[in-house]
């Protein structure tokens, strides 16, 4: 294979003529709004000799990184001269402006059904990722948080900060399912290790084949950078270099931006977040939200030169970043599959074809700018390798090459996905495309073409739908033909000049039957969460509309909505019930029955008590549930520690912090619940509070707040006045946790509360003492005394409609004040130092007097 160096040489002799003129320099750099800041700006140049250029301006720039594959380096400039000094210098190929990333969405919900991870995980449930690495390219994430812990491994690149979104995202891609319903991600037993996004150039080589990553995640963007630019360059570099390797994008959160710089300015498309995403190589991708549609707020295609972007979809509520992730993990589960039957890592241009293949026609009829190729079918891509309907040939300058595809009866579509990883381009070139690889399919009779799609700079052009043609501007190729004859069908594959010595190239293909209907999720023991909305969803022919049915139990049948549009999926309210179940769509006389699958509500657990040598669990009763099961978490996973008949249990003090349950149908288990720390939910020794404070003139307000009533045989409210004590309150155990009593028989001097906790066995758990001073009738308790400015001087008494007044040694007044609180307090820092005489008045007469010190 020839080496970077060679292959530039190559590229600069064939497109001189393009190049010659051309702007070295990236939009976003000759804008007038650029501002230069010295020692801030951030450029990347990539450059012919590098070794020239480090030279040249070895003191008079800050090199911060260099990307050896492509010659490209990310510097900090302190003069403008410099920068004017880069733009005449016939060593430099381009100048870019280099943006800091952001992270584009934070993980709020996921859906496993509509990508069909969910379908994935029951058909395939050896594939989870296991001997998988991935990388997270963002910030760092948590390691320990409990679903990916233990799991993670650091290199040079791991960032010193962590983000919550990275930790979302590595949870959507590999997260164990530790912590709740929906924190099981798609490849669930990967591994994975974060690098900062500080450097959005590639990440060097080295870190990937020497850690076995074959994928990375890139859930991030910058501003709209309409053209092909370093980081775009680095990045087909790469992968050219290093065909296995996938890159997978999210298109970004821009969709109510307009660029402002090339062939689509001013224009509500074309704004993918970052010229990194204009790459040919790499993998773009969309997101639907609940409502199953793009969101306005999502980045559209297409790339600045008409291509295809994004190229895929998939689920993602708060955004794209969700999409990419989700992609990542199914990518993860596509090389392990390919690994167990191949021995070796497919290349991220074959993996590309399965999941094209595979996907799913969303939004308008075929192809588009939004949607791209269509949603991913996470199954259906699998299913696709299982069966082997992928080829891999090689084409040498103007080839052509024949593969037969044998297509059976009873097929509704045959989809053709034919991708190759295609050179790079020069910086900032009009048009990117080197290789290019011509397809048609052919029945002896027919040629079909690829999907085409209009790159005109105006709407009604680019959101016209797809006409058949020759494909002259992307490195994807997409045939689709609906109820083909069944027969043996040539795929051709032509090449042109290629600039290479040869062009490998991947060929993947699906086709659909044509069953009516086909329920995709629930499947067999599949769980839907009850008292929630469930997505349902199935594969069905066009046009239709059915009568979804629900029996619980083995009982009657019972209508839950007619005429059900099937062309689109369906959010159903899922009873509040833990159930057996099956659901059955009727298509005029036709009916389509799930397997058996189980309504679990989701059971909630909480902390009971935590005692010096005990702790207590509780959760609510769920009817029906024949027992429960308990879980904590042990190295990487949840795991099963015993089988409960109760909803509450004690366990001994362990190294175990963490806990979930499950309910349990005739041995068929629920949904577990969220797993709780238990030493973070604020339960104490049955007494988590306790409290007495004077409420008013003629009232104590005392509270109290039990964690549970396990084994307790009553509580005591004890109370000593003058020595004496007494019984305030008994309760014997009930189901109230928590009371609020009042005390009205107060007497002058200090009161003393205590609550008593008696168990069955006898133990007293006593709270603190609680003192409360009462002041005698018409009478004031002042306090400190003496006081210095830095305290308030707070005065004890009836309170309400009373007056303090304060007077000095001559007899006059220098503070009056009516008191509101029964506890009330002024500010004495205006009085000097010295001795004061103070009197409590009601309704005009003096009740009470005194003197304080103010020193």
């Amino acid at each position: 294979m020839p080496n970077f160096k060679e292959t530039l040489l190559v590229f600069l002799l064939l497109y001189a003529n393009l190049t010659f003129g051309q702007s070295r320099i990236s939009p976003q750099l000759s804008n007038k709004a650029f501002r230069f800041e010295a020692n801030k700006t951030l450029l990347t140049v990539s450059v012919i000799d590098s070794d020239a250029f480090q030279k040249k301006y070895l003191h008079r720039t800050n090199f911060l990184r260099r990307h050896s594959e492509t010659n490209c380096f990310l510097i900090r400039l302190s003069k403008r001269s410099t920068l004017d000094d880069l733009k005449k210098d016939s060593n430099v190929i381009f100048i870019d402006h280099h943006q800091k990333p952001r992270e584009e969405s934070v993980l709020e919900y996921v859906n496993w059904n509509f990508n069909r991870i969910t379908k994935t995980h029951h058909y395939f449930p050896d594939l989870n990722g296991a001997n998988q690495n991935v990388s997270v390219k963002e910030q760092g994430f948590d390691p320990s948080d409990i679903d990916l812990v233990n799991r993670s491994f650091t290199t040079s690149l791991t960032p010193a900060t962590t983000s919550q979104h990275s930790t979302a995202m590595a949870t959507i891609i590999a997260g164990g399912g530790n912590s709740s319903l929906r924190s099981r991600g798609v490849a669930y037993q990967a591994n994975f290790t974060s690098s900062d996004f500080s450097n959005i150039l590639p990440d060097d080589i080295l870190i990937f084949n020497s850690n076995n990553i074959h994928v990375q995640n890139h859930s991030y963007g910058v501003g709209i950078e309409n053209y092909y630019g370093n980081e775009a360059f680095a990045y087909d570099q790469q992968v050219t270099t290093h065909p296995s390797l996938l890159h997978v994008f999210s298109a970004g959160n821009s969709g109510n931006l307009k660029p402002t710089a090339g062939k689509y300015v001013n224009m509500e498309l074309a704004n993918l977040s970052g010229n990194f995403k204009q790459a040919k190589n790499v993998l773009v991708v969309n997101a639907v939200d609940t409502t199953l549609t793009v969101n306005a707020f999502n980045s559209r295609g297409p790339a600045f030169d008409g291509r295809l972007k994004p190229e895929l979809t998939a689920f993602g509520q708060d955004g794209t970043s969700d999409a990419a992730a989700i992609v990542s993990g199914i990518s993860l589960l596509l090389q392990e599959k390919y690994r167990l039957i191949h021995q070796t890592v497919p290349t991220a241009s074959l993996v590309k074809a399965i999941l094209i293949a595979s996907s799913d026609d969303i939004g308008s009829k075929g192809i588009d700018y939004v949607n791209g190729y269509g949603s991913v079918n996470a199954y259906k891509a699998l299913a696709l390798m299982e069966v082997n309907q992928i080829i891999s040939v090689t084409l040498a300058s103007n080839e052509e090459v024949t593969i037969p595809i044998t297509i059976p009866s009873s097929v509704s579509e045959i989809k053709v996905a034919v991708t190759w990883t295609d050179p790079p381009a020069i910086p900032n070139a009009s048009s990117v495309l080197i290789n290019d690889i011509d397809s048609w399919l052919d029945d002896g009779t027919l040629i079909t073409q690829p999907w085409v799609l209009n790159p005109y700079p105006h709407v009604d052009s680019l959101q016209a739908l797809p006409k058949r043609k020759s494909d002259h501007l992307n490195n994807t190729e997409y045939i689709t033909l609906e109820n083909p004859a069944p027969g043996t069908y040539q795929l051709h594959l032509v090449s042109g000049t290629i600039t290479n010595a040869a062009q490998k190239v991947s060929v993947a293909y699906w086709m659909n039957d044509d069953t009516p209907f086909r329920w995709d999720f629930p499947l067999t023991n599949d769980q839907a969460e009850g008292g929630a909305k469930n997505l349902l969803v199935w594969e069905a022919a066009p046009d239709q509309t059915g009568d979804l049915f629900l029996q619980l139990n083995n009982n009657d049948w019972q209508l839950v909505q007619p005429a059900i549009d099937l062309d689109n999926y369906f959010y159903w309210s899922c009873p509040d019930t833990f159930s057996k179940a099956k659901l059955k769509m009727k298509i005029g006389a036709a009916e389509f029955v799930t397997d058996e699958f189980l309504i679990s509500p989701v059971i909630k657990m909480k902390t009971a008590f935590v005692c010096a040598d005990s702790i207590g669990l509780t959760w609510n009763s769920i009817p029906n549930a024949t027992s429960y099961e308990l879980y904590t978490l042990g190295n990487q996973y949840l795991k099963k520690v015993s089988a409960i008949n109760d909803t509450l249990v004690v366990l001994p003090k362990s190294s175990d912090d963490f806990f979930a349950i499950s309910p349990v149908l005739n041995g068929v288990t629920g949904i577990k619940s969220n797993t709780i720390n238990y030493t973070q939910q604020g339960a104490l020794c049955y007494l988590n509070l306790f409290t007495a404070e004077r409420y008013s003139a003629t009232q104590i307000r005392i509270q109290l707040q039990l964690s549970s009533w396990y084994q307790v045989k009553h509580i005591t409210i004890l109370r000593t006045t003058n020595g004496n004590t007494d019984v305030f309150k008994n309760t014997a155990e009930g189901k109230l946790l928590f009371f609020d009593f009042y005390d009205t028989e107060l007497q002058p001097g200090t009161m003393i509360y205590q609550a008593e906790i008696v168990l069955q066995s006898g133990i007293k758990i006593l709270s603190d003492l609680i003192e409360i001073t009462i002041e005698e009738k018409g009478k004031a308790i002042i306090f400190p005394n003496p006081i210095t400015s830095n305290s308030d001087l707070t005065i004890l008494s009836a309170g309400g409609g009373e007056t303090f007044r304060i007077l000095d040694l001559f007899g006059r007044i220098v503070f009056e004040k009516e008191l509101e609180l029964v506890a009330d307090a002024i500010d004495v820092i205006h009085l000097p130092a010295g001795v004061y005489i103070y009197h409590l008045i009601s309704e005009g007469t003096i009740t009470d007097t005194g003197k304080f010190i103010k020193y």
